[in-house]
């Protein structure tokens, strides 16, 4: 049977060399890899939690400006209770004309006011309708 030489390996200097260079090329890439999608991770962490930031403000709003008008509404009906009990009071104790005088004026004057917090609300809502860009 023939005899089958196997060529002769010498490990030199330059080969390992070769092999640390080439193993230390790979690990770079490697690291370079992994900081980077780290860092892209970061990034897309940090935009969604400005998205949401965003958003529960949106809601924040909204929820101060249905405060507002539950205000509104529960000034609007203790005042005109108010009003009213005090023209029963003055029908039914006599023509009192100085005092009708009094709640009408209180009236006109509280009907003035509600007008300016109407419009207020009014213009606060188309801006948060309007994303704050109005």
């Amino acid at each position: 049977m023939p005899e089958v030489k196997l060529p002769e390996t010498a490990i030199t200097f330059d080969s390992v060399l070769y092999v640390i260079a080439l193993a230390v090329a790979i690990s770079g890439v490697l690291v370079a890899l992994v900081k980077g999608w780290e860092a892209y991770k970061k990034i897309s962490v940090r935009d969604r939690v400005t998205k949401l930031e965003g958003r529960m403000e949106k809601v924040e709003a909204r929820l101060k400006l249905g405060d507002q008008r539950f205000d509104l509404q529960n000034d609007d009906m203790g005042h005109m209770l108010n009003t009213q009990q005090a023209l029963l009071l003055h029908f039914i104790s006599g023509n009192d004309h100085d005092r009708l005088r009094t709640q009408l004026t209180e009236l006109g004057n509280y009907m003035a006011e509600r007008a300016t917090k109407v419009q207020r609300y009014a213009e606060e809502q188309n801006e948060i309708i309007s994303g704050g860009n109005g």
